[in-house]
């Protein structure tokens, strides 16, 4: 008992099976003179507690052991359930990110869609003004060619043609502006489109055919020539007529074997027929001989022309009958340059075998004038025809 009161509290710590608590309530006991019995109970207690609560700890040491192991055995499924739902996340986040590929994509394409749209329009306007512009001006320009071609009086009102165009140019400056032609159902555009293409491409094959024979000298010593006739004024012929007969003079001059046949009858605006006015104008102003010229003072067409003159050169029966190729008489008809296709193609189909065509001049300034007027005489024509 002496040895246990003497014994140093160090010793206690140095036991693997006692802890803080129980070496110090050992040494109160001590210190206080406990009994002997209660002390060495206390001790025991002490120790007992020591060992219980050792045990205990090791009990929920292996306890805990035991649940981790056991927690180790189920978990081996974890790891499939976790790589599936990384696998779906890592699949989701491929499709937001190919969805925000996408939509980054779309976004680009549309702001390079309304950039090349802002720059379409951009460039789309400076042309539209352009040809508003362009369009206008030949309207105006084509009122003041038929205030011009009025103040010629050459007896026709073929300058209301440059007015009616002129109405027209400025309906199209306005659908060019206001984008009229895009409205309009392709019902209507195509056929619109088609009879526009059809009459542009006769009114260039007929400004071909009649630019071909714009330069005909026709051949020497021609039986006959037949001079057509056109507007006349009291006492002088017009000018398109001067160049006309300027032209028969000239080549009657040349030629005076050749007999003169001058066409035209008496316009509602002439004092008196062309063929009076132009048989005056061959004899005193040209100095051509009166024997030398007959006058048809009946016609009123170029097809009338032609008719009426053939039947003279038959009558006269100079140099044989008509249909007889053998004895076919040479001739010759004297018009402006303009004039010369069409009037060949009259001849020929009124029977003339033998025709050559002699290009007359014409005023440059009227030159439009006639160029248009003669293709809508062409096609006049061959519709009538």
């Amino acid at each position: 008992m002496n040895e246990l009161q003497s014994r140093d509290p160090q010793d206690n710590r140095n036991d693997p099976h006692s802890t803080g608590s129980a070496s110090e309530t050992a040494s109160d006991t001590i210190a206080n003179n406990t009994p002997d019995t209660t002390s060495t109970n206390t001790a025991t207690g002490a120790s007992t507690d020591a060992t219980a609560t050792t045990s205990e700890y090791t009990n929920d040491t292996a306890t805990t052991a035991t649940t981790n192991a056991a927690a180790d055995t189920i978990t081996p499924d974890i790891p499939t359930s976790t790589s599936t739902n990384a696998k779906t996340t890592t699949t989701e986040t491929a499709a937001t990110a190919t969805t925000a590929a996408t939509t980054t994509t779309a976004a680009t394409t549309a702001t390079t869609a309304t950039a090349t749209t802002a720059t379409a329009s951009h460039i789309h306007f400076p042309l539209r003004q352009t040809a508003t512009t362009i369009v206008c001006i030949a309207a105006l320009a084509s009122l003041w060619y038929a205030r011009a071609v009025y103040n010629t009086h050459t007896g026709t009102s073929f300058w209301l043609f440059w007015v009616a165009l002129a109405l027209v140019l400025g309906v199209w400056t306005a659908a060019i502006w206001f984008h009229w032609w895009r409205a309009l159902p392709n019902a209507a555009r195509i056929p619109i489109g088609i009879v526009l293409c059809v009459a542009l491409c006769g009114f260039g094959m007929s400004q071909a055919a009649i630019v071909s024979h714009m330069r005909d000298e026709g051949d020497r010593s021609l039986d006959y020539i037949i001079v057509l006739g056109a507007q006349v004024y009291q006492g002088s012929p017009s000018l398109v007529l001067r160049y006309r007969l300027d032209k028969a003079a000239e080549y009657l001059r040349a030629n005076p074997g050749t007999t003169c046949i001058v066409s035209g009858g008496q316009g509602p605006n002439e004092p008196y027929a062309e063929a009076r006015g132009m048989a005056d104008y061959l004899e005193h102003d040209a100095g051509i001989d009166a024997s030398r010229i007959i006058e048809e003072p009946d016609s009123t067409t170029t097809v009338e022309n032609l008719r009426n003159s053939r039947a003279i050169i038959d009558s006269a029966n100079n140099t044989g009958s008509a249909g007889d190729a053998a004895s076919e008489p040479s001739i010759g008809i004297v018009t402006n340059d303009f004039h010369v296709f069409r009037s060949l193609q009259i001849a020929h189909d009124q029977g003339y075998t033998d025709v050559r065509g002699i290009a007359a001049g014409s005023p440059r300034d009227m030159l439009l004038n006639n160029m248009v007027r003669e293709s809508f005489a062409e096609a006049k024509y061959l519709i009538k025809r």
